[in-house]
């Protein structure tokens, strides 16, 4: 994602630096100070010394994970999840199946590094429990560490210019057949706009949506040698935006000046996962702050709820979406490669879900799609490539 914003000419959006609590339901755990230095002080009282371990632990996880941009820039592929993982650390395969909870307590965290930093993170973030397994856990503690940051003007940016450098004709229309074709190795794609139907012939195809028992986006796969079966299911998230005025004295603050600005939960089944304070897209500091709060919950939140929630509601708006796998520590394999010629970027997701997992996932299926359009291996070039790709 760095790369892309050098690739376009595009920055970093400036943030500013907000307050963080813990939230169990009836109080604060934790909260953050003003002073840097007090928020180190009470970060040691409860948690000892094993914060600083859990950064190294994160620390070491992350150069493990940076060895798939060496091998992706000399040209190494992977046909499934597993394997990727597996050129990064083997350790990371061992990772998928084991809980986060028991991955941690074996590297000797405590319950409570476990049951409140951590369970905040994947609350926030996944909306899932320390239940899920290592890997994606890892991957939700690393994104805490502060280092978060989004692009100016939106990141959905990225993928406008990403789209518009490609040279690729956007088709406005929505995919519900894909069917193979033996004798020629190749597919005819079926897809609706409005009353209009379309059927066309391509020699490759890339599914970039999630293939799940709940969101199979009512693809259908026809004429395939054997049933592709797409197993689990999304975890629903309800993100609901709200300008209003955050109802501070709900959770126990006197004034706006006391209270803290983003709210993480350390416990499941709660009237919310997250709240926090959200800024322009193209946000200056200067600019100061707005009253606009971003709740993230398990279910659609009750005009009761929000008056609990807000004060002086002035807009509300509410996106209820499947929005990550429902992670376990079971048994997968799941495949870029569905058959010849047909690949999937969100096979990725079960691994861990996240803009540059996306990214990983992308390149990696544009490498495997690149191979088997030339018959090129690896890092070989030659002149005769069929440039139309």
């Amino acid at each position: 994602m760095v790369d892309f914003l050098k690739l376009f000419g595009l920055k970093k959006r400036q943030s500013r630096n907000s307050r963080l609590g813990l939230y169990n339901g009836r109080e604060f755990v934790f909260t953050e100070s003003n002073w840097g230095i007090i928020t180190l002080a009470k970060m040691v009282w409860r948690y000892g010394y094993g914060t600083v371990k859990l950064q190294n632990y994160i620390g070491d996880m992350l150069k493990k994970f940076e060895r798939i941009y060496t091998l992706q820039a000399n040209g190494k592929s992977f046909s499934s999840v597993l394997d990727l993982l597996n050129a990064m650390s083997p350790q990371f395969v061992d990772y998928m199946h084991v809980s986060t909870k028991d991955g941690l307590k074996q590297n000797g965290f405590s319950e409570k590094i476990i049951d409140e930093l951590v369970t905040a993170t994947l609350t926030a973030n996944y909306g899932q429990s320390t239940s899920v397994h290592e890997f994606v856990g890892s991957v939700s503690v690393a994104g805490a560490d502060g280092g978060l940051w989004a692009v100016h003007g939106g990141n959905k940016i990225v993928t406008e210019m990403l789209l518009e450098q490609s040279d690729a004709t956007l088709i406005n229309a929505r995919v519900t057949n894909v069917t193979l074709r033996p004798e020629t190795e190749d597919f005819v794609v079926d897809s609706v706009h409005g009353k209009n139907y379309t059927s066309s012939l391509y020699d490759i195809v890339i599914i970039a949506t999630p293939l799940t028992e709940d969101t199979q986006a009512n693809i259908k796969f026809t004429n395939f040698p054997k049933i592709l079966k797409f197993p689990g299911i999304y975890h629903r998230t309800v993100c609901t935006i709200v300008h209003g005025k955050l109802n501070v004295t709900y959770f126990g603050f006197e004034n706006e000046k006391d209270a803290v600005e983003e709210i993480l939960t350390v416990k499941q089944d709660l009237l919310f996962s997250s709240i926090g304070r959200l800024n322009p897209v193209d946000y200056k500091p200067n600019e100061g702050v707005f009253d606009v709060w971003k709740v993230f919950s398990q279910k659609p939140l009750t005009e009761e709820q929000l008056n609990n929630l807000f004060l002086h509601e002035r807009d509300v708006k509410v996106i209820d979406w499947l929005a990550y796998p429902q992670y376990h520590t079971k048994q997968r394999n799941d495949e870029f490669i569905l058959h010849k010629n047909l690949f999937h970027i969100n096979a990725i997701e079960w691994a861990a879900s996240a803009m540059e997992m996306s990214v990983v996932g992308a390149k990696n299926v544009c490498l495997l799609s690149y191979k088997a359009w030339t018959g090129i291996e690896e890092t070989e070039k030659t002149e005769s490539v069929k440039e139309e790709l």
